[in-house]
């Protein structure tokens, strides 16, 4: 083997990989350099090999997983620099125990001593510390056999020595230097550029370095990797504007238009006095994006600086520049301070003012409604471009100094429209922006006659002078052009919709809303499927059912409302998911399942609308929404489709539009419940009825709903709800006759009489009470296994004679005792109450269809006459039923 400085290398290597290299020297076969150099390594080296070897295997792994393509360079960057600041925080907590552990009871002697022995060793000059990323002694021989086989060619064996000197001290920059050389010899290109970054990395201090590596990274298109290269040379040389200037452009390329703004920013504090001319390029560069972002100020700032610093050097186009970015933000007053000190504009002024400066801070002074400083007249040098000058006169006239800027507008309007058409729309524009409609209008006038300026905004501009005018015929015209050229134009189609509808024009108006999208309105009439397609603007769409409904065309306003209410409740579902809602019992059950439907998003209503609107439904308020759907509702119960009216208002109450407004939705609930009824789908009113009365168990409303949705449905489901919700309410009149009721239909008289005792004892003053418990106990008489039976019907008629005491000689109160004693056979008396009730008149309750509702004069007379035909009497009888029982 041939021999170096101080160590061996290995001939019995044969692997071409460095990765079989590690293997290797992971063995038991390891090379042991220690041993077989020929010097003797003082301690200072072996400490400093050790403390390599202490970081030895996190920093291979770092690097292993870098050169096998893991991990990028800026990632591999910044995990060992965290490595070794907190590196440099476990030597520093080592060391401070070490400190406070010296010795602190010390003689005095000792003392002496001590200080003798530093003042001798003042005279010595220490020797210096071997840098923590050089190659130690005891690798150095390695180290020099690596480099003496890369010069004679031998490659393979100079990249495996490079390696273990890597392992044993992975924080020493050459061996990776040395790599980096084989690699470049050997062609591989890409892997030479990793172990040259990992030695720059290591021996950071060098710039030039980072920026051949930046160049080399951009040879290989690798643009992030040359940013973190220039990110590295910047660090040790802040002020190289080359560098600078590189690295921004390159963020420029990766679309980070910030961070290169900032760099930008710092190589114009860099660049001297000379370089005038390149600082205004760059200065109108990051203007230019500034504005692109959105960041006004920022270019504001920007120029302005460049002003102050090269004033000599500004230009019209710098200050054309500054002067649209004032006007952009409405800052006016500033426009007129530009011109005037870079433009040369004279500014006269009124109130005794000769300070240009101090006529413009008075300007910027909050408006008191009194123009203190008014300017008389604008002196503009002839070389002024015309642009900047117009700019002038749009300042001025946002400053309402009209007088001052007169002759400026004047000055344009000599040159012709067709070349200065855009400076000639913003003055106008400037004119309506103020109020100035007389002004502004003969300009625009100007514009839409002609041909490159009959454009639909200026015809847009005009319309809107005109309007404001009050010449609303005009205004009419000017706004059909617009749609005319520009059919989608939502806002002229509404303003030229209101103009036709204060003109008593309806039908045009409604013209102007419902044109457009011809596919889509084909599409609808022929049936095709067109969903994808756009359909019309749900602004539109909004405004032409407002008309609709205020001129009675409800068909219409359907079609249109349900078309809108289609894409508002598209996240809901359909009528057998609601179906779910409506099965549980209590209210909190119907939340959660209202709050699972409306998180699916796999099922959604579609009503029969096959277009579907665009737009934006953000730009209807949720008020607009819901009166809306309000009017959509009762127009589809007005116009007798319930179902649909059903359909709806379920869709309604499972979208999550309004279910943070809980007035909203609890108004939805009681919408739904009068669509189910109008549709007669009792089942699933039951649902709804039935988790209201649970939250409001005394209000009688509900109850009436109750009792008619259960007499309606003829299921007795709700038997067993009344009587588990009695045990929580006892003392609920209403619910204890529903329960009477329940067990006297079911022939439980005992049951029904015990719940109406219980409602008189409740509410004694009620006639109602007492004649539901006369009923019962002529109930109970009347069957056939009653005991007692005579004192039982004494109770009942006890109770039925102080019902009519309380409700007095009334048609319907003879009517129940004589129908009482008619069910007990006792057909001589009944006949005597049904003979007072009928020659009594039915009760007035002001409306007389209600009235003939409540006249029970055919009923006695029926009953009447089945007494006299069962007793013989048949002429009596027909007499009866003749006079009383035919239409």
């Amino acid at each position: 083997p041939v021999r170096g400085e101080g160590g061996a290398a290995p001939d019995n290597i044969d692997s071409d990989d460095e990765e079989d290299y590690f293997d290797y020297f992971g063995s038991d076969r390891r090379l042991d350099v220690l041993e077989n150099s020929e010097y003797d390594a003082n301690d200072e080296d072996i400490e400093s090999l050790e403390e390599s070897n202490s970081t030895t295997p996190a920093d291979t792994s770092l690097t292993a997983k870098y050169l096998e393509g893991k991990l990028s360079f800026s990632e591999f960057s910044e995990l060992m620099e965290k490595e070794e600041e907190d590196g440099g925080t476990k030597q520093t907590k080592r060391a401070a125990p070490e400190q406070n552990n010296r010795g602190v009871d010390i003689s005095e002697a000792f003392s002496v001593e001590l200080e003798l022995e530093q003042e001798e060793r003042k005279g010595r000059k220490r020797p210096k510390r071997r840098r923590f990323n050089e190659v130690p002694k005891v690798l150095r021989g390695l180290m020099g056999e690596a480099n003496l086989r890369f010069a004679r060619g031998r490659y393979d064996d100079a990249i495996k020595m490079c390696m273990e000197v890597i392992r044993q001290a992975p924080h020493c920059y050459e061996p990776f230097q040395t790599a980096a050389m084989v690699y470049e010899e050997k062609g591989d290109m890409e892997r030479s550029l990793q172990f040259s970054l990992i030695a720059a990395h290591l021996n950071p201090q060098d710039p030039e370095e980072w920026v051949k590596l930046a160049e080399v990274s951009l040879e290989q298109s690798n643009i992030n990797q040359a940013i973190t290269c220039y990110k590295k040379a910047l660090r040790y040389d802040p002020n190289n504007i080359g560098i600078l200037w590189e690295q921004a452009s390159l963020y420029e390329q990766t679309q980070e238009p910030r961070k290169a703004l900032e760099g930008y920013q710092q190589i114009l504090k860099l660049l001297p006095e000379k370089d005038g001319s390149k600082y205004m390029d760059l200065m109108r560069d990051m203007s230019k994006t500034y504005h692109a972002m959105g960041e006004t100020d920022q270019a504001i700032d920007t120029i302005q600086a460049a002003f102050t610093r090269h004033p000599g050097l500004v230009t019209f186009e710098d200050v054309n520049m500054l002067t649209e970015l004032y006007i952009s933000i409405k800052q006016f007053r500033h426009v007129l301070e530009a011109m005037s000190n870079y433009c040369s504009v004279a500014l006269a002024w009124q109130g005794g003012v000769t300070d240009t400066m101090a006529a413009l801070d008075r300007l910027g002074m909050p408006d008191t409604g009194k123009q203190e400083t008014q300017v008389m007249q604008c002196t503009v040098p002839p070389e002024t471009p015309i642009d900047l000058s117009v700019k002038l006169a749009v300042s001025l006239v946002h400053l309402r100094y009209l007088s001052a800027a007169k002759p400026l507008v004047d000055l344009l309007l000599q040159e012709s429209a067709d070349d200065m058409g855009d400076l000639y729309l913003d003055i106008a524009e400037a004119y309506v922006d103020v109020g100035e409609y007389e002004s502004a209008r003969p300009i625009l006038a100007m514009l839409v006659n002609t041909e490159r300026y009959n454009l639909a905004a200026v015809w847009l501009r005009y319309a809107e002078c005109l309007n404001a005018l009050g010449q609303t015929e005009h205004a009419v015209q000017s706004y059909a052009k617009v749609v005319e050229m520009a059919p989608s134009h939502l806002g002229a189609r509404l303003s030229l919709s209101a103009l036709q509808q204060q003109l008593g024009r309806p039908e045009e108006a409604l013209q102007a809303l419902s044109e457009g999208a011809p596919a889509a309105t084909a599409a609808a009439e022929t049936g095709a499927e067109v969903i994808s397609q756009p359909g019309p603007d749900v602004q539109l769409l909004h405004h032409k059912s407002t008309l609709l409904y205020s001129q009675g065309r409800l068909e219409e306003f359907l079609d249109s409302s349900l078309m809108m209410l289609s894409k508002y409740f598209e996240a809901a579902y359909k009528q057998q998911n609601l179906l779910l809602v409506t099965a549980k019992g209590t209210s909190h059950q119907q939340k959660y399942q209202l709050r699972v439907m409306r998180t699916d998003q796999d099922r959604s209503w579609q009503s029969k609308a096959v277009v579907q609107p665009s737009g934006k439904l953000s730009s209807i308020s949720k008020h607009e929404w819901w009166d809306l759907f309000c009017k959509a509702s009762q127009c589809l119960a007005r116009v007798g489709r319930r179902e649909e009216v059903e359909k709806l208002t379920m869709a309604a109450l499972a979208s999550s539009k309004f279910e943070k407004d809980t007035a909203k939705e609890k108004e939805l609930k009681y919408m739904v419940l009068s669509a189910c009824c109008l549709s007669k789908n009792y089942r699933m009113a039951y649902g709804f009825i039935r988790a209201m009365i649970m939250e409001n168990t005394e209000v009688n409303q509900l109850w009436n709903i109750f009792d008619q949705i259960t007499t309606s449905s003829e299921d007795a489901r709700h038997h067993r709800f009344c009587l588990r919700l009695m045990i929580k309410n006892p003392h609920n009149i209403a619910l204890s006759i529903l329960n009477g009721h329940n067990s006297l239909i079911s022939g439980t008289y005992k049951h029904a009489l015990g719940e109406y005792v219980r409602a008189y004892r409740l509410d004694p003053s009620n006639p109602m009470m007492l004649l539901l418990i006369g009923v019962t106990f002529v109930h109970m008489a009347s069957q056939k296994y009653t005991i007692r039976r005579h004192f039982v019907i004494v109770q009942g008629f006890s109770f039925l004679n102080e019902y009519l005491t309380q409700r007095g000689e009334t048609q319907e109160a003879y009517y129940n005792i004589g129908r009482a004693l008619h069910q007990l056979g006792l057909g001589h008396l009944a006949i005597h109450y049904y003979q007072k009730a009928l020659h009594l008149p039915p009760p007035d309750v002001g409306i007389t269809k209600y009235s003939c509702l409540l006249d029970l004069r055919r009923e006695i007379a029926y009953n009447l006459a089945l007494i006299y035909s069962g007793s013989g009497s048949k002429n009596l009888a027909k007499m009866l039923l003749d006079q009383y029982c035919v239409v």
